[in-house]
């Protein structure tokens, strides 16, 4: 998991401008240039470890299952489905999880946030969380913008 949130950017190019439709977001600007750096005890009795983004950017990069079906299309070169499961598998050890900033409209009863989990240039996925506070929990009431590689 990244040890550090991104920026909320709710005009980004997986944004969904009806997913928020009728939220009054709280200073939505000052929100979306915040981010937070995440420190260990996040992850304790979780068995999640905090990485550098950067640096794991490097990681997902030489794991990336497409280097090996690239091989396949484009030297003709024969891949089991045990080296397929195997780079599958690798890539997704070596794949990044990341959050967003946490939104919250002006009555602070609803929040909006954004994940996204890359494992290499065709492996990951993402989605755009809007959360209602129900007494003293939150749950999730809508999905939207979500992609999948």
């Amino acid at each position: 998991m990244a040890n550090r949130t991104e920026f909320f950017d709710q005009s980004g190019p997986m944004s969904d401008e009806s997913c928020l439709s009728g939220i009054r977001l709280e200073t939505a600007n000052a929100q979306s240039l915040t981010v937070h750096r995440l420190e260990p005890p996040v992850a304790l009795d979780s068995g999640i470890v905090l990485v550098d983004p950067d640096k794991q950017q490097e990681a997902i990069k030489g794991n990336d299952p497409q280097e090996l079906v690239k091989k396949v299309v484009d030297d003709q070169e024969v891949v089991t489905d045990k080296q397929i499961d195997e780079s599958v598998k690798h890539a997704f050890q070596t794949g990044l999880f990341t959050l967003s900033e946490i939104v919250f409209d002006k009555e602070h009863r609803r929040a909006i946030v954004t994940y996204s989990f890359v494992c290499g240039s065709l492996c990951g996925n993402g989605d755009t969380l809007v959360l209602k506070r129900t007494g003293r929990a939150w749950r999730v009431t809508k999905r939207c913008g979500g992609w999948v590689s």
